[in-house]
């Protein structure tokens, strides 16, 4: 059986920490985790239909429970969460406590969490594979500009620049803490072969870019993410959530 050991860092206004943390087929590590969850939780937890999508779901609740709990010193089965009116999650400050903000995101094996003190973070990662409908997901989220982009790219190219967009747009979305599949139209990013993803508009507002950051991580091989943030940020630091066998 393994146990997380999470120490994290003091965390600071403008700081960002990452967190990342591999999900495991073993069932003591699901066991443990299955614990510490709310009783809401375990429900959503038992409506999936297949035993890995369910076994992932408690394994990243679980990691996001205890890491956060490092930070609020407390033990990580209190943690109290609610959510906005679009949906999106955010810890209920204990008494004196700190005022953590959060986005948690899990693909593959994979499952990132991103912290921060007061302002408003996002996270998406994605395990980057084939999607036979990956052109209806483009039609439907990506902007014109966007898809223009993107048709001038072949083959493996193809695939790396539509994930690495749609992990931007996914974490831009979240970080604003609004609905995904309504607004991931309304975001635009800059597609450049050379530099990368540049956050570009909002409804065609230039001015979102003077306010926000969307930072690609790549945490694992054959994974893409990124991390977007509202200003201000001044270190970004990257954790690895290790584990070590029980005494």
């Amino acid at each position: 059986m393994t146990h997380p050991c999470v120490d994290p860092p003091a965390l600071s206004i403008g700081e960002i920490h990452v967190w990342t943390a591999r999900l495991v087929d073993e069932h003591h590590a699901t066991a443990d985790l299955v614990r510490i969850l709310s009783r809401e939780e375990r429900a959503r937890a038992a409506q999936f239909a297949f035993a890995c999508d369910r076994v992932r779901f408690i394994q990243a609740h679980g990691i996001m429970r205890q890491i956060l709990s490092n930070y609020c010193d407390a033990d990580a089965a209190t943690l109290t969460f609610a959510r906005n009116h679009h949906g999106k999650p955010h810890l209920i400050p204990r008494a004196n406590g700190p005022n953590l903000q959060f986005s948690v995101s899990h693909s593959g094996n994979c499952c990132m969490l991103a912290v921060r003190l007061r302002h408003s973070i996002g996270i998406d990662v994605e395990k980057v594979r084939d999607l036979p409908r990956a052109m209806d997901i483009v039609r439907s989220y990506f902007t014109p500009a966007e898809s223009k982009a993107l048709a001038a790219l072949r083959g493996t190219a193809w695939r790396d620049a539509f994930f690495a967009l749609w992990t931007h747009k996914e974490a831009a979305v979240k970080g604003l803490g609004i609905g995904l599949a309504a607004h991931l139209g309304r975001i635009e990013f800059d597609l450049d072969p050379a530099r990368g993803l540049r956050l570009a508009a909002w409804d065609g507002d230039q001015s979102v870019a003077q306010n926000w950051s969307v930072v690609r991580l790549d945490p694992q091989p054959g994974y893409v993410a990124a991390v977007a943030g509202a200003h201000p940020i001044r270190r970004l630091t990257l954790q690895n959530l290790r584990h070590r066998a029980a005494d």
